[in-house]
């Protein structure tokens, strides 16, 4: 017979069973996840270079805020763990400077947005650019 002692050990120590045995598909989950959220932002910056052109401002705007929104939680995608192929082992070895490259990428999204809000044409094609260049600064330092 158990103990009520005996009972939150035997707890504690299946609790802990169970979350170790459950990491690894959880860190796969995430990966998965942070995946698909990057072909996303590849879709969508794919879909302003061809809106600018052909001038659908709506589409630029909705586009831009997928990437800002995503960048603002991209570092919750890569906690200690969650290595995989693609990821450079600089991610944790500098989060800050990733966390930094995500900042730059959402206030690059944001400032594409409010140009697009705000109609400003001749800012489009300058502001996409630099959109592009955080995403390519961001790649070379923690994508392998």
């Amino acid at each position: 017979k158990l103990t009520s002692k005996g009972s939150v050990k035997f707890m504690k120590k299946f609790l802990l069973l169970f979350i170790l045995v459950s990491l690894p598909a959880l860190s796969s989950e995430l990966i998965d996840k942070r995946k698909e959220n990057y072909q996303a932002n590849k879709d969508h910056m794919r879909l302003i270079y061809n809106s600018i052109k052909s001038g659908d401002l709506d589409q630029v705007i909705k586009s831009s805020v997928v990437i800002e929104n995503f960048a603002a939680e991209m570092p919750s995608y890569f906690p200690e763990g969650s290595e995989s192929r693609g990821a450079s082992d600089n991610i944790w070895l500098d989060f800050i400077g990733f966390e930094k490259s995500a900042k730059s990428n959402q206030k690059a999204a944001e400032a594409l947005k409010i140009a697009a809000q705000e109609n400003n044409i001749e800012e489009l094609n300058m502001l996409f650019d630099v959109l592009g260049k955080t995403c390519k600064s961001c790649h070379r330092s923690y994508k392998n």
